[in-house]
């Protein structure tokens, strides 16, 4: 199962903020990097929370580390 640009996908790395959390795929970075994917989500990260302006929507993760939905 390939994931693509637009697919929806659950995310699978244990220590990130948005685990077992659902985003969509922004880009997909095809030159051979480890994080490849940047997947955006509905809701900021704790960086938001903690005082500061905004937070983010972002993040990269490998492939092995999502799960399509």
């Amino acid at each position: 199962m390939t994931i693509a640009r637009g697919d929806f996908v659950r995310i699978k790395r244990k220590e990130s903020y948005w685990y077992n959390d659902t985003g969509k795929v922004a880009s997909i970075d095809k030159s051979g990097i480890k994080y490849n994917v940047t997947v955006k989500f509905d809701r900021v990260n704790f960086y938001g929370i903690s005082g500061t302006d905004g937070g983010n929507v972002t993040n990269n993760f490998a492939e092995i580390e999502l799960e399509k939905v």
